[in-house]
């Protein structure tokens, strides 16, 4: 069965259409992926590992962070002294 013949202003809506998803798409992706954007959501990343939904400090995720880190820099002083 063949398709009805389309004319050249359904074509044309066809194109516009496309062509303003595309756009919608490339702009969304732009936004994602914006510098500022990216360091903002990493923050806001950083912070929900410390702070919970009621803004409260998580004293046991602060304390293995801390502990973790004077792990890591006692080990590199220690190499660095042998």
């Amino acid at each position: 069965m063949a398709q009805p013949a389309r004319t050249p202003a359904q074509i044309e809506a066809d194109i516009e259409r496309t062509r303003l998803h595309l756009q919608g798409t490339i702009d969304a992706i732009a936004e994602r992926v914006a510098p500022a954007n990216v360091a903002r959501r990493g923050s806001e990343k950083a912070k929900a590992q410390v702070f919970d939904q009621e803004g409260a400090l998580r004293t046991t995720r602060v304390i293995a962070l801390v502990a973790g880190t004077a792990l890591v820099v006692g080990l590199v002083v220690w190499r660095r002294r042998r």
